[in-house]
């Protein structure tokens, strides 16, 4: 996540139990009934805070204090609602709330206090557990005032709830963050790989982000301005913490003056992504070389930086990092090993060095040049072990298509050579994963990240209203 989320937690019981006198019973089967409720509210309050800054109403059951809570969750700016109509409540102050509100993402919460029923429900046992009737009710007004939401069963103690409304959390937050998100296309649209060519509109009008466009000669002013003691000691860095195979020292410190100039870059236009076009002639005019060193700042700034003009592709990264509270890598389908059911997957240039395995770095050169021709210095590494999330995005037609896997990145020493890599295993069929997604057309980029985030994105496009394709 990329802030400490701000989270609007709405607890409501009907004003029509307060009119029968359960709130105040002193003998009887309801005699202490409301202070186990607000123990209820109080567990869940609780758990939640241990992850988010929590604006908790406290159990309401009047119209009145619903529109008052509405009013602090409006001006609190809360990134999301959680609504738990803990035991049967009326519909009037779900209204008010409503009609108060300004509309973020919200999810209801159908609270189950015991995880199962007895062989007799109690009358007020019962009504400890009548949250799911008044889920149901509220629904119907959710739907007639326009508001989109989501759902979840169970109660504080069991992780899968949990784990559904931190997914819910998460996604909201992302969303919210995504808005004058500043991607970068370096210097324009991509002529080789044309189906990273996007509607700008589309996208501003869907994720809310901004694109700049930088020309290959803006870029290299900058490069020409980083001073030599930085770019040398940036050098002595690189030698220091990696092995440096074959680079000259000349090399190096041109590279390492590109990878400077692209943090300043970073920097000066707060970006969060640079979509590079590294085929157009003016980088090899201009530059000399490919500027595809990394420089760990880079990560540090949580920007991610792609290829081939891919907007749509570096901001799926964008997505995936944020969702995981950690950056990603912008990816690629290499080769399919159908008889180990894997495939080999990265990308040349700046490969994302937290993605990596400490024990796999090397500086290189950029070996898709041969020696003859001018060519710069790589950072690369083989992807540290453990379940990957894949996330696709690609253009078609004026609209998006959204697809995402998941797989197991395999532990071992590097098994290629120059480029930043993994090889990751599939429980299904490998090659009918393949065949799906050329069926589907997908374009070859994928955002990368670490972990199985698949719910916090099925609530995510489900809140941007964009369909989510699970392979």
């Amino acid at each position: 996540m990329t802030n400490h989320p701000k989270i609007g937690l709405f607890f409501l019981a009907g004003e029509s139990w307060w009119d029968a006198g359960l709130s105040d019973a002193k003998e009887g089967p309801y005699a202490g009934f409301i202070k186990k409720i607000e123990s209820d509210v109080t567990s869940i309050t609780e758990e939640l805070r241990k992850d988010f800054d929590i604006i908790s109403s406290g159990l309401l059951h009047t119209k009145n204090s619903a529109i008052q809570e509405a009013r602090k969750y409006n001006e609190e700016d809360v990134d999301a609602i959680v609504f738990c109509p803990i035991i049967w409540t009326n519909d009037a102050p779900v209204v008010a709330f409503l009609q108060e509100a300004k509309k973020v993402p919200i999810i209801m919460w159908a609270y189950d206090p015991y995880r199962g029923f007895p062989d007799y429900f109690k009358i007020e046992e019962w009504l400890r557990a009548s949250s799911p009737v008044s889920v149901q009710q509220s629904s119907n007004i959710f739907k007639r005032y326009n508001w989109e939401y989501e759902v979840v069963f169970g109660n504080e103690k069991e992780k899968e709830t949990l784990k559904e409304v931190k997914a819910f959390i998460r996604a909201a937050v992302v969303k919210k963050s995504l808005k004058g998100t500043r991607i970068a296309v370096l210097p324009s649209p991509c002529r080789v790989v044309i189906s990273s060519w996007f509607d700008e509109f589309f996208f501003s009008e869907k994720f809310g982000i901004e694109i700049d466009y930088i020309p290959v000669a803006t870029y290299g002013e900058v490069v020409k301005g980083i001073k030599q003691k930085d770019a040398a000691e940036y050098v002595r860095f690189l030698k220091t913490n990696y092995p440096v195979e074959g680079v000259d020292d000349d090399t190096l410190l041109a590279s390492a003056k590109q990878a400077l100039a692209f943090v300043k870059i970073i920097e000066e236009y707060q970006l969060s992504g640079i979509a590079l076009e590294d085929f157009n002639e003016d980088i090899y005019r201009i530059l000399g070389f490919r500027p595809h060193l990394y420089h760990p700042r880079i990560g540090e700034l949580g920007c991610t930086i792609g290829f081939e003009a891919d907007v749509p592709g570096v901001l799926a990264t964008i997505i995936v990092s944020r969702l995981a509270g950690q950056i990603g890598m912008f990816n690629e389908f290499f080769s399919v090993d159908r008889y180990k059911n894997t495939i080999l997957m990265g990308h040349p240039g700046h490969g994302e060095i937290r993605v990596g395995d400490p024990s796999t770095y090397v500086v290189t050169y950029d070996l898709e040049f041969d020696a003859s021709r001018n060519r710069g210095a790589w950072l690369s590494y083989r992807a540290k072990a453990g379940e990957m999330t894949f996330l696709n995005f690609t253009p078609e037609y004026g609209k998006l298509k959204a697809t995402v896997f998941t797989g197991d990145s395999m532990a071992g020493p590097r098994i290629m050579e120059g480029y930043s890599h993994m090889l990751v295993k599939f429980s299904s069929d490998v090659v009918q994963l393949f065949k799906r997604i050329v069926e589907l057309g997908l374009m070859q980029h994928w955002g990368t990240v670490h972990g199985n985030i698949v719910p916090e994105l099925n609530c995510f496009f489900k809140q941007i209203e964009l369909e989510l394709q699970t392979l």
